[in-house]
């Protein structure tokens, strides 16, 4: 990039004189001051203090000038304070003097070129070339400014096109990606359901179940009474078999004794015969001699 620094000096730049004086400015254009041209051969040396301070005599003496502000922003340039550069070259501006406003403008545009603000610098080559058409370098410069501008523009559209593609390919993902969770979820509370489902099932076969348990237990219940109280009628059963059973009969060999009725004295003598027939020992029995009684019984 091609930028062109003119320290301005002269007849028609530097308003010198006492602005109460008739016909300063006349003056002023057809002499130099010697602090200015002191300035500039000091500038050219690369003394920058040393044409500070002259700069810093001739505006003492004269006062603040557009075309001294000029000159003071090509120093606050050289020194590398670009900020109080600018403001300098914004008075300088405000002259009256077209090359003087011509050159404050071309001078912004560079501060601008250098800063990458290419529609600042094009509006300010723009005012350059209004006051100044002939200005060569104002014309090279707007044109690389208009064209840094467009390639900035075509940069800044591929990036705003290559960040809206990648932000819908983020959305798409995230979108299948929340469809995906979505699907698991619904997957897993689905196999929740249907384990819900199946406890449920189960608790109603337990509480079937415990139902049917709870039927047998009183069905137990009723089958111990029952036998319970068959038990108690086979017992009264025994007891009333016991109380119709006959008499035992008697063993073989044995005859069956009558039960003793009482004698009658009539029937005494009968029956004392009766048991002499019935005992066979009375055959047997040894018989002795009839001898007296020796005593009476």
């Amino acid at each position: 990039m091609r930028l062109r620094v003119v320290f301005l000096v002269g007849v028609g730049l530097f308003g010198i004189g006492d602005g109460d004086e008739p016909g300063w400015l006349s003056t002023a254009l057809a002499s130099e001051d010697s602090d200015v041209v002191a300035a500039i051969e000091a500038y050219e040396a690369g003394e920058l203090d040393r044409a500070t301070d002259h700069l810093d005599a001739a505006v003492a003496r004269r006062g603040e000038r557009a075309e001294l502000y000029y000159d003071r922003g090509l120093l606050l340039l050289a020194q590398g304070d670009s900020d109080a550069a600018r403001a300098a070259f914004q008075h300088g501006t405000e002259s009256s003097e077209i090359p003087v406003r011509a050159s404050s403008h071309y001078e912004l545009g560079n501060l601008a070129m250098v800063a990458e603000d290419w529609q600042a610098a094009i509006d300010a080559y723009i005012e350059c070339l209004r006051a100044l058409p002939d200005h060569q370098n104002a014309k090279w410069n707007l044109e690389l400014a208009l064209l840094r501008k467009q390639e900035q523009e075509e940069q800044e559209k591929k990036e705003q096109e290559e960040q809206d593609k990648q932000d819908q390919e983020e959305g798409e993902d995230g979108e299948e990606g929340e469809d995906g969770e979505q699907d698991q979820q619904d997957g897993e509370q689905d196999q929740q359901d249907q384990q819900d489902g199946e406890q449920d099932q189960q608790d109603q076969q337990d509480g079937e179940q415990d139902q049917q348990d709870q039927q047998d237990g009183e069905q137990d219940q009723q089958d111990g009474e029952q036998d319970q109280q068959d038990g108690e009628q086979d017992q009264q059963d025994q007891q009333d078999g016991e109380q119709d059973q006959p008499p035992p009969e008697p063993e073989s060999g044995e005859e069956e004794q009558a039960p003793a009725q009482p004698i009658e004295g009539g029937d005494l003598d009968a029956a004392l015969d009766e048991l002499d027939r019935q005992d066979s020992f009375m055959f047997g029995r040894p018989r002795g001699s009839r001898r007296p009684v020796e005593k009476d019984w």
